[in-house]
């Protein structure tokens, strides 16, 4: 199994995530938005091994080389990318979002 490692840079973006959540009204109490992050994080970190993976559309060139992607449907209405570059033993993932963030990246 490898490795699943978050960059500095995704990271920042997962907790800037957190306030903007509750900020926009998504979740009425920050501990609701840190557990809805966590999650997202945790699923990645399990299942990245066992999730299909696509090419990464050249926009996001800009975040690694050789970059992928894969989903996760967090609910009805929204679900996370999490593009990453690929070695032998680890998965480096350099960008996360949302469908409501990149999904005009993605069609």
């Amino acid at each position: 199994m490898k490795k699943v490692i978050f960059s500095r840079y995704v990271e920042e973006l997962l907790l800037e995530s957190i306030t903007q959540l509750v900020e926009k009204g998504y979740f009425s109490e920050e501990e609701y938005a840190v557990v809805y992050i966590r999650e997202l994080v945790t699923f990645f970190s399990l299942n990245l091994n066992n999730l299909l993976s696509y090419k990464s559309p050249s926009f996001f060139n800009k975040y690694g080389t050789n970059m992928k992607y894969a989903m996760f449907h967090k609910s009805s209405r929204t679900t996370w990318y999490a593009f990453f570059e690929e070695t032998e033993t680890e998965y480096h993932i350099r960008y996360i979002g949302n469908n409501h963030l990149i999904g005009h990246h993605l069609v």
